[in-house]
């Protein structure tokens, strides 16, 4: 069978696309299945997009918004070794504001993203206590500034906000705010699945998940490789993408769970979660489900250890 998977087109994810093109994952023969290797079929979009395209069934695994998660948990599985997260700065989400943070009324928000949206809202509710309206983002940054207080945005967008700021206005990194209030890091998009994939096709989905990770450990390994490559694609010199890389965790670590745990309860708190969810893994089902060809018992052995670690970290992902 082919496992169709999720790719965020972000410069957040490019270290696992290099990993693709280094480790054979992207070779035309890819989606094709043979013994032992499931066949793997890539689909790109942004984080929104991901979001539907995984609880339409569009695909199967696939990194989407940790808040997309919450609102699907009965139906979706987390990966407990990947993920997209940071401790502190995460560089890609700033909101840019040419007022504090405290005065701010008015917000116009990206389109792309739903855990950097929840996030900020939660944070502006209950750490800065402010009664925020909010609207989408259309058009430039520039122009949303004039009749808003604070726009936010995200991937490539906030990173361009970051590095080449518009005059007189403020960026504040979303990542920084969380981990100031909180202490703990923010976990943005968690690898999922839908359970009833993985309850059919435990075996298939375990052996992806763990191609995915060490297509991770390869961008973790090689990130001079990695900068080097993305040179020439995005507008950003070799110390920013190395400075942004470095700031980036892909694993999913106790840590990490407990932060998205933490903001799972602060978001619910703040009336933008119904419930807070249970975190429920893919090897819990997966293990224990039946092969594609129908035998019985465990798919695979259950993954071990932490995972992968970001690149750029020493001793870590």
């Amino acid at each position: 069978m082919t496992v169709r998977v999720g790719h965020i087109e972000f410069l957040n994810c490019y270290p696992l696309y290099h990993g693709f093109e280094q480790t054979g994952m992207l070779a035309d023969d890819r989606h094709i299945d043979r013994p032992g290797r499931p066949g793997v079929e890539l689909l790109p979009g942004v984080p929104t997009d991901l979001n539907r395209m995984l609880a339409a069934g569009e695909i199967d695994l696939g990194p989407v918004s940790s808040i997309a998660y919450a609102r699907n948990h009965r139906r979706l599985l987390l990966s407990r070794r990947l993920s997209i997260s940071s401790l502190g700065a995460v560089d890609s989400i700033q909101l840019v504001t040419r007022r504090p943070l405290d005065e701010i009324r008015s917000v116009a928000l990206t389109p792309q993203s739903a855990t950097s949206v929840t996030l900020l809202k939660t944070i502006l509710k209950l750490r800065f206590l402010q009664d925020v309206s909010y609207r989408e983002l259309a058009g430039p940054v520039e122009a949303a500034l004039e009749t808003n207080d604070a726009v936010l945005l995200i991937g490539d967008q906030g990173l361009e906000a970051l590095y080449f700021p518009i005059p007189g206005a403020t960026c504040h990194d979303l990542g920084a705010l969380w981990q100031e209030w909180t202490g703990l890091p923010m976990v943005y998009a968690v690898w999922a699945a839908r359970e009833d994939f993985a309850r059919s096709n435990g075996a298939e989905l375990l052996t992806v998940e763990e191609e995915l990770v060490h297509c991770m450990d390869y961008g973790r390994d090689h990130l001079s490789e990695v900068v080097e490559s993305a040179l020439g694609r995005y507008r950003f010199d070799r110390a920013g993408l190395t400075r942004y890389f470095a700031r980036l965790r892909y694993d999913f670590t106790a840590e990490y769970r407990e932060g998205l745990a933490r903001f799972y309860e602060l978001a619910h708190e703040a009336g933008e979660l119904e419930e807070v969810p249970r975190l429920r893994f893919i090897d819990e089902v997966a293990a224990a489900a039946p092969a594609a060809g129908g035998s019985s018992g465990p798919a695979a052995a259950a993954p071990t250890g932490a995972g992968p670690t970001a690149p750029g970290e020493a001793g870590t992902p």
